[in-house]
This record gives structure tokens, C-alpha cells and sequence, in this order.
């Protein structure tokens, strides 16, 4: 196919950038289509009057991201499954979902959100959900550890770790987790894990023998979704309310798998308290069903005591317990975790070998580290300090600029939801409006169900 490219020599974006940006938005509109060849390198840099290098260093990155793979002397092909239509990326002004799209009326949450990652066309004031900021990340303290640990332990790059994680990290993570989370674990009960959706991915594949049905939030979290609709079984959606999941709908029949995120709901921001916590774990143990916790930012609250965990009230029983250093350090680090019952550890350690034979090294030993000689609670508190006050000038802004606006899940976490006032456009609308003035806010970004 012969590409249509349009390049501009005097924009700040470097040319190899503009090429993967126009090529990937052609693939991801479905005018290359899965198998279909890329023009060769030579072809298309004398077409485009640049270098090769120019073109190949673009083709790489399309091939890095997985929208391309290179066959050889064949050519560079098309991959099947461009990974936006996973990760629900937002492009222009709409996003796309898994799932059925409201009508515009019917839809009025806006999300402060954003476009993920570095670079692109991102506006000027872009508020991505769940976003560390990048000025909060303790290099000097974290370069001074990795030197420390390559100057004496380097035989460990050459060697697999425990696949259930470093036995340091998964004491560090039990200590914190019973000192900040009243979650009373044991090092033997915490599996490491390449972020949070890794941990969701080894609990599901860990229970779904003992599963005979799902239920999930509504709206939920886009990657617990994602895992439960591949699993074909019967899904249950329990819609949420000011205090979080509905306790009272969800399904009576033994065997279910939920999920769930009480301390700080995924998207509405609901903190579900200890009266319908207590409720639920009743209702787990009568109907011999067990629960995925999704404690995915509880490192982060501003207004009041910290909540006991699910996993903490049930004793590690029933309770499954996710967690991430995504938010709290950085989602480059690619470490998450999971608690699992004593009963459950053989399978669950076995279980991770299959699935990855463990997490690197270095970036393990590091966190280790960092958290055991108290550099992690210092850094919990400057960020808790950071965010609090951008979360208080957020909302002081919108209750300025707004009759009584309608605020909610601002007491923790790195997002919360404004609720439109009546007589506004559509959020979806909205979305775009801000866009347009380089604002990046953006409809709910849950799934319903």
C-alpha cells in the first residue's frame, strides 16, 4: 500500500516522530489492515525526501509498540492486534471503550484524564488518571541504591529469582501492608508481580477452578474487565452507589469470584465503610465465594485516618489482596503484587513460575531497599503533601467557578470525578470543548458493563 504522509520540516516534532504518529493513526483507522506490508524503508524516505534512518528508526518504534513486526527480508507487516484496541489509548476527542457506549445525554461524569504517556499530542494542562508525577520520583536517593547494589551483588544479574519475588521485597511489602493496611501477612503470602494487572491475571487464574460465576463492580476498572469478559463464564454487574458495591444485588449463588475496589472505587471514587465491608465479607463466607481487592491507591489519602483494608477485616481468609507501586513511586518499575492464604501459596508460587519464572532482579532489590531503610514513607508523605494540594487548588477552582458542584472520591486517591451541572452540553461534548481551549478532561474512564 502506498502511504499518504504529510511532513512538516519546521514543526518542534522530530520527522521519525511525525512518521510513526501518521502511520500509526492509518493502522489504527484500519487502512492498513492486519498482514498488509509497510512500504520499504528506501522507498518510502526517497518518497518522503528524508533519511532512512529517519523511516527505520520509526518503523522500529511501530515494531517496540507492537503495531508492526519486521519478517526478515520479507518486509515489516501489520500486526494483528494494535495494543491501543486493548488499552483503550484516546485519540482526538473521543475515546473508545470494550464495552457499549452510553448515549451522550444519558452519560454526565467527566473524569479528569488524560493521553497516556510521554510525548504526542498531549494538550497543555492534562489531567491522566492515575499519573505519577515525574518530578516526584526519588532519583537521587534510588541511583545511589542501584549503584550501592551493583557495586556488591552483581552475580544476581546473572540468576533467576524466587518466581514468587526477592524474599527481601516480600518482607518489605508484608511489613508495610500490616503497619499502613492492617493487612496481617506473612512474607510466604505475598506473590511479586509485573504491576497490578499482572497480580489480577496469576488471583483469577489461581481461583477460576473453584469459580462457577463472576461479579464486578459497575462501572469498573477497564483491566479486571478485560480478564473477566475473556473467561466465559456468567458475569454478574453490581452497580455502585455513594458507599460502593451494592451488597444487596449481588447474586446468592456459592462459588463467585468478585472483584472489587472499596477503599477508593474505580471510577466514581466511593469509599465503602466498615458496616457494608463487614456485609460483604458475610456474604463471601455464606455463599463460599472469594474476593479480589483492588487496593490499587490507598497510599493516598488526604482527609481522615487510613481505611482498613478489606483483607485486613477478613483475616486472609477469603480476601485476596492486589496492590501496585505504580502510583506511589512509578509505573515504570513494573512491580505489583498480590497476598494469597497460606492454603493457597504452593499453587500460587507455582502458578507465577509458569507465568513469568519471576520479576528482574535489580528493580526488586532496589524497592527492597528503598522501603526498609524508610525512604518509602518519606517519600509517601512529600507526595501525599504534593497532591493533596493540587487536589485542594482543583477543587477550590471548581467550587469558584461553579454553583455547588457536584464533587466525588476526593478524599484520596489520584483522581475524582465532577459531575456536570444540569444545562451543560453532554460530557462527551464537554471533553471536546476542553480539548479545544488545551485541557485535557475526559468522559468517566470506567467501563460500564
Amino acid at each position: 500500500m502506498e502511504l499518504t504522509l504529510t511532513l512538516d520540516a519546521t514543526s518542534g516534532k522530530p520527522l521519525q516522530v511525525q512518521v510513526f504518529d501518521q502511520v500509526r493513526e492509518i493502522i489504527l483507522e484500519g487502512k492498513l489492515k492486519a498482514g498488509m506490508a509497510l512500504p520499504a524503508s528506501r522507498l518510502l524516505a526517497e518518497r518522503l525526501g528524508v533519511s532512512r534512518n529517519t523511516v527505520n528508526t520509526a518503523y522500529e518504534r511501530l515494531a517496540a509498540e507492537g503495531y508492526v513486526k519486521a519478517r526478515g527480508t520479507a518486509g515489516v507487516f501489520v500486526e494483528p492486534i494494535p495494543p491501543d484496541s486493548l488499552l483503550l489509548i484516546q485519540r482526538g476527542g473521543q475515546a473508545q471503550t470494550n464495552g457499549p457506549i452510553p448515549d451522550e445525554v444519558g452519560e454526565p461524569l467527566l473524569c479528569f484524564a488524560g493521553s497516556p504517556g510521554g510525548g504526542g499530542d498531549r494538550p497543555e494542562f492534562d489531567f491522566w488518571v492515575g499519573r505519577s508525577d515525574p518530578a516526584g520520583f526519588p532519583l537521587r536517593i534510588w541511583r545511589r541504591i542501584v549503584n550501592r547494589l551493583l557495586s556488591r551483588e552483581t552475580a544476581y544479574l546473572t540468576d533467576y529469582c524466587d518466581p514468587a519475588g526477592l524474599p527481601e521485597l516480600r518482607t518489605a511489602i508484608a511489613t508495610h501492608l500490616r503497619r499502613a493496611r492492617a493487612v496481617a501477612v506473612t512474607e510466604d503470602q505475598v506473590v511479586v508481580t509485573t504491576g497490578g494487572q499482572d497480580a489480577l491475571n496469576l488471583v483469577f487464574n489461581l481461583l477460576k477452578g473453584h469459580t462457577r460465576q463472576l461479579c464486578i463492580e459497575n462501572p469498573c476498572y477497564l483491566g479486571a474487565s478485560l480478564i473477566f469478559r475473556s473467561a466465559g463464564m456468567t458475569i454478574h454487574p453490581v452497580p455502585v452507589d455513594g458507599d460502593g458495591l451494592r451488597i444487596d444485588l449481588l447474586p446468592r449463588d456459592r462459588g463467585s469470584l468478585l472483584y472489587v475496589t472499596p477503599s477508593h472505587q474505580f471510577p466514581t471514587g466511593a469509599m465503602m465503610p466498615v458496616t457494608r465491608r463487614l456485609e460483604l465479607l458475610r456474604w463471601a463466607e455464606e455463599t463460599d465465594s472469594y474476593i479480589v481487592e483492588d487496593d490499587y491507591d490507598s497510599d493516598f489519602r488526604y482527609d481522615g485516618p487510613p481505611l482498613t483494608a478489606l483483607a485486613g477485616l477478613d483475616g486472609a481468609r477469603r480476601v485476596f489482596y492486589v496492590g501496585t507501586f505504580s502510583k506511589s513511586v512509578g509505573a515504570g518499575l513494573r512491580i505489583g503484587y498480590a497476598t494469597v492464604p497460606r492454603m493457597s501459596w504452593d499453587e500460587a508460587r507455582m502458578l507465577k513460575a509458569r507465568m513469568s519464572n519471576g520479576q528482574a532482579w535489580l528493580e526488586q532489590a532496589a524497592l527492597a531497599a528503598f522501603i526498609d531503610e524508610g525512604h518509602f514513607d518519606r517519600h509517601l508523605r512529600r507526595l501525599r503533601q504534593l497532591y493533596k494540594s493540587r487536589r485542594d487548588c482543583l477543587v477550590r477552582a471548581l467550587r469558584k467557578t461553579f454553583d455547588e458542584p457536584v464533587i466525588l472520591g476526593a478524599e484520596s486517591g489520584l483522581h475524582l470525578v465532577w459531575q456536570l451541572p444540569n444545562g451543560f452540553p453532554p460530557a462527551r461534548r464537554m471533553q471536546v470543548l476542553a480539548r479545544e481551549r488545551g485541557i485535557g478532561v475526559y468522559v468517566c474512564f470506567g467501563v460500564q458493563l
